[in-house]
């Protein structure tokens, strides 16, 4: 039977979307929004145990829009123009760096994952976005390179938190360090020590990387979508690294999926086979990509997932996918 797993984000429970986008415009703080957080990370671990996945995780339900609640929380920025959720990637938020980057309330993360935990003790996978990523909202600002080393100490100080409030397994997301390399705008030499800074002190904790390709309104950011881009940091990420999950969903992923088997056999591979972005599939069409895939990486090596989060989907539509992913995993 082959694990299946998730990558973090679930579709907000529709009834308490007004109290949650309260939350999100800043409106009210972390620990006054703490009861309907937990409430809605209820609904969307619970749904989740509803399509009987292995492996669960909170929803993300603080952060619906990834990365961009977290430029709010940061010390030392300042916004040029503010973020249109309505405008995809064009409607990105654009900040300035105007002095050092620091989080005196954290990025929102692990602070997720404690109030998450508190409400399900068998909660065992967090994730947080890598450093490079973090800097999405500042990407182009001439002193990015210079603060990059504040950026991977509030990335790291995430980490340990997770760690220390019990996460056996944090997860990394990384879709700026995936589109950098796929578009050969960065070596993996430039991107490999940012990385995996965050992890440096981390013990007895399964690191994870997420290499994704951006997913707004259910588009991804670029349509160079292959593997081969990816496969020689990950050689590189031999001993750092424990398991990475790589979407496999794309057409020019999938045609490259024999490179699976250049990736070291210490590193487990989430191949995210069920598509957020197209139509629904079915188990068969699951099972069968299941199926090809084990002829290029182990069963005990294998999980399946979802493309990327399934946020962006109705919560029909993520119980419909997972449900099929779980029924083709065991089919195995």
């Amino acid at each position: 039977m082959i694990r299946t797993t998730v990558v973090g984000s679930w579709p907000i429970p529709p009834h308490l979307k007004p109290q949650l986008t309260a939350y999100y415009r800043g409106d009210v703080s972390d620990e006054d929004a703490r009861p309907v957080l937990q409430a809605a990370a209820r609904i969307a671990m619970d749904e989740q145990r509803e399509c009987s996945l292995d492996q669960i995780m909170g929803g993300e339900v603080f952060a619906p829009d990834f990365v961009h609640h977290v430029p709010p929380r940061l010390d030392g920025l300042r916004c040029i123009k503010p973020r249109d959720h309505r405008a995809g990637y064009e409607g990105v938020a654009v900040y300035a760096i105007e002095g050092d980057l620091t989080a005196p309330r954290g990025t929102g993360h692990a602070l997720a994952y404690r109030r998450e935990k508190e409400i399900e003790p068998s909660l065992d996978k967090a994730a947080v976005p890598s450093p490079l990523t973090m800097s999405i909202p500042f990407f182009t600002d001439p002193r990015r390179d210079e603060q990059m080393p504040n950026l991977a100490a509030l990335v790291e100080a995430e980490v340990l938190d997770m760690a220390a409030a019990g996460a056996a397994e944090i997860q990394l997301d990384a879709p700026a360090e995936a589109v950098a390399l796929i578009l050969g705008a960065e070596a993996p030499e430039a991107i490999l020590p940012w990385l995996l800074f965050p992890f440096r002190y981390v013990t007895g904790v399964c690191r994870t990387i997420h290499f994704c390709l951006g997913d707004m309104g259910k588009r991804p950011f670029t349509q160079q979508q292959h593997l081969h881009a990816l496969v020689p940091i990950l050689q590189q990420m031999e001993g750092s690294v424990d398991r990475v999950h790589l979407e496999c969903s794309y057409a020019g992923q999938w045609e490259e999926r024999a490179l699976l088997g250049e990736i070291p056999e210490s590193i487990e591979i989430i191949a995210g086979i069920a598509d957020v972005k197209g139509a629904l599939q079915s188990a068969e069409d699951l099972r069968a990509k299941i199926d090809a895939l084990l002829g290029f990486v182990k069963p005990e090596r294998l999980l399946v997932s979802s493309s990327c989060g399934c946020g962006r989907c109705t919560p029909e539509q993520a119980a419909q996918l997972m449900r099929a992913l779980v029924t083709a995993a065991r089919g195995v």
